[in-house]
């Protein structure tokens, strides 16, 4: 068994870590203040935390703007940024590579960046009620209208005394939400009627299946030119995602929407694009001990050990967003090398198996996904050991708001 003072345990840990600054509402949540912590400091980190690599995401940004020259981009940081902090990514793509255009799926979310300074567009793709419609009023927050829900929208800003800015959610395929084409000129022509809503933009969501895409992007340029036929300016029209600014310049429209090759969740999986992973999920050691044959681990002795084996403990779980379907399947980096996960994963540990490696001691960097030295683990490659069960999204979306997010 390793044994290991809290003095030691520093000094170790530090030895192959670099000091990092926690950012945006992460700083916020993880130290329950009312300011950052600036002085945060990854070498003392026990529990797991997240890293973002602020260069890849602006090389990531290049990529796109590669593809369609210069055209505004839209960045999707729905869902905390695909797990990456959405305050975090959205301040980096605003201050370092001049992006003024957003987009969310609560009006939670689109108030949680105009309260961090985030001053340009920002599109709530998703629903709202009565009292958010004056938040988004106040705010400033575009509003995806395609029902009757925009009369309440309307009513709450002459309530203000204000101007309500839409984008209309055109259905030309996909079939979750959004006004049926077929129907929309007649929305069209109520919501341009109304005094106190402004339309900014008009919108659909692609189908990502080859000839429906384009069919699509028929449909939504339809739509347009007979609202144009009326004397209605629909305002600026998007319809391509991440997949579509890689594939399908017919689908660039007037300003392009990506998200997720934004901050590479796919980088394998980009057919033109050199996208770059922006998030690594990192924890540590906190326990190495040997173990004996008729031992065994976790509840109702579900590992039983059956050689003498040297495991480690970390302080890691499905709680934490570690995905548990992966368990005995995954490997994760110590100090340069690969170790294969052991036994169930439970809500905060995780078990590995690190026989041979006596090297490894209490207070080690470990990657759960990301790289260590020469070796990788990508999230691709987590996905495809349980295929049927997660997924690359998955896998960073649940990625817990608590964990610190840091700035590599």
């Amino acid at each position: 068994m390793c044994v290991t003072n809290r003095r030691d345990f520093f000094r170790i840990a530090g030895s192959g870590s670099v000091a990092v600054v926690l950012t945006g509402a992460s700083a916020l949540s993880a130290f329950n203040s009312e300011r950052i912590d600036t002085n945060f400091n990854v070498v003392e980190q026990i529990d797991p935390w997240i890293e973002l690599n602020m260069e890849h995401l602006a090389s990531n940004v290049n990529e796109v703007r590669r593809k369609i020259g210069k055209r505004p981009i839209m960045a999707v940081i729905k869902c905390n940024a695909y797990g990456h902090g959405a305050v975090e990514i959205a301040t980096a793509l605003q201050n370092n590579s001049h992006i003024q255009h957003f987009a969310v799926v609560k009006v939670r979310e689109a108030l949680t960046l105009r309260q961090n300074n985030i001053r340009g567009m920002i599109l709530n793709m998703g629903p709202f009620n009565r009292s958010e419609a004056k938040e988004v009023i106040k705010h400033r927050i575009s509003q995806a209208v395609y029902s009757d829900a925009v009369d309440v929208l309307a009513e709450e800003a002459r309530k203000l005394g204000k101007t309500a800015t839409v984008h209309i959610y055109l259905d030309t395929g996909l079939g979750r939400v959004g006004v049926p084409h077929r129907k929309a000129l007649a929305f069209i022509e109520k919501v341009s009627a109304m005094p106190e809503i402004k339309i900014e933009g008009i919108f659909t969501g692609m189908t990502e299946d080859d000839e429906m895409d384009r069919m699509q992007i028929e449909r939504i340029t339809a739509v347009c030119e007979a609202a144009n036929m009326k004397g209605i300016n629909v305002g600026i029209r998007h319809a391509a995602a991440s997949a579509e600014v890689d594939r399908y310049p017919f689908t660039y429209l007037d300003m392009v929407r990506p998200g997720n090759c934004l901050v590479g969740l796919e980088p394998e999986r980009q057919h033109s694009m050199k996208i770059r992973p922006v998030m690594s999920f990192k924890t540590r050691v906190i326990y190495v001990k040997k173990m004996y044959p008729g031992e065994s681990i976790s509840y109702h002795r579900a590992y039983k050990i059956t050689k003498e084996t040297l495991i480690a403990t970390l302080p890691c779980g499905y709680s934490d967003g570690y995905p548990p379907v992966v368990l005995n399947k995954a490997d994760v980096l110590i100090r340069g090398r690969r170790y294969r996960t052991v036994a169930p994963i439970t809500a905060n540990h995780t078990m590995v198996d690190i026989t041979g490696a006596e090297n490894i001691r209490i207070g080690d960097e470990v990657v759960l996904w990301g790289k260590q030295g020469k070796e990788q683990i990508t999230k691709v490659e987590l996905e495809m050991l349980a295929p049927n069960a997660t997924n690359t999204y998955r896998m960073a979306t649940r990625t817990r708001s608590y964990l610190p997010r840091v700035v590599v």
